[in-house]
């Protein structure tokens, strides 16, 4: 591999550390720079009864929920909803495999999916409870309303963007190859501020590996301005491995 090949992982805090010894491995400088900062909040998670369902939006929300129950069984009638796979297999060290509801490996981790399995397992309407943090994507909570569920949403955690430092900054922006892997359009929005605040643009030419076409098409707008071929994006499954063999592809391009 090339040596002036650089990789920037940007995924939260703890996050990291056994995707950049794969690549470190297979010959690539690896930088850990996490956009977001996970904080947990003092709140009480939901109380769940037969016939709820309680749908985690992220790995993130399983820890916070399960931090905070006592260890007590999975309530008997509740169904616990993942919206990808790599939530569904948090799911698992805590919650029956047929009370989850999740969608398969290699779909899309997002709401429109998650929504497919829970019509496809036509659950009767009854309370649901969305896990997630301060903010998010309101999508689901509404078309679970629009068919009869009474929604709560609960946030347990909050994201907030890690402002890099100039050295950090440098390194995207700079003239050497570079693969960043953003996972959340809020992971976006935090390296653009770090950018910004730095007075450095997004580089010239960038590629990206991501999970969905929503963050993609964030990137997409963003290099709208740029020559074609700036901006290359590889979609990935949200597994570790998955994500090793599409940054090392990613990189090899380069």
């Amino acid at each position: 591999m090339e040596p002036h090949v650089t990789v920037v992982l940007t995924r939260p805090e703890g996050r990291n550390a056994p995707l950049a010894d794969a690549l470190r491995a297979a010959g690539l400088r690896v930088i850990e720079a996490p956009a977001l900062a996970i904080g947990r909040l003092d709140v009480a998670a939901p109380a769940l009864r037969a016939g709820d369902l309680c749908v985690f939006v992220s790995r993130q929300a399983v820890d916070a929920c399960f931090d905070r129950r006592a260890a007590t069984p999975w309530p008997d009638g509740v169904r616990a909803a993942a919206v990808g796979a790599a939530t569904a297999r948090a799911l698992r060290d805590h919650v029956p495999e047929d009370a989850i509801l999740a969608p398969g490996e290699g779909a899309p981790p997002d709401s429109e999916s998650l929504l497919t399995v829970i019509e496809t397992a036509r659950l009767s309407p009854g309370r649901a409870h969305i896990l997630r943090a301060q903010r998010g994507r309101d999508w689901l909570a509404r078309q679970l309303r629009e068919r009869g569920w009474q929604v709560e949403c609960h946030a347990l955690y909050r994201r907030e963007p890690v402002m890099w430092d100039r050295a950090t900054c440098a390194v995207l922006a700079g003239p050497g190859a570079c693969t960043l892997l953003l996972t959340s359009l809020e992971a976006v929005d935090a390296v653009a501020e770090s950018l910004r605040r730095q007075d450095m643009d997004w580089p010239a030419a960038l590629r990206i590996v991501t999970l969905h076409e929503r963050i993609a098409r964030r990137l997409q707008c963003i290099y709208a301005d740029h020559p074609a071929g700036a901006l290359t994006v590889r979609l990935s499954a949200p597994d570790e491995a998955a994500l090793f063999q599409a940054i090392l592809a990613s990189a090899r391009s380069a």
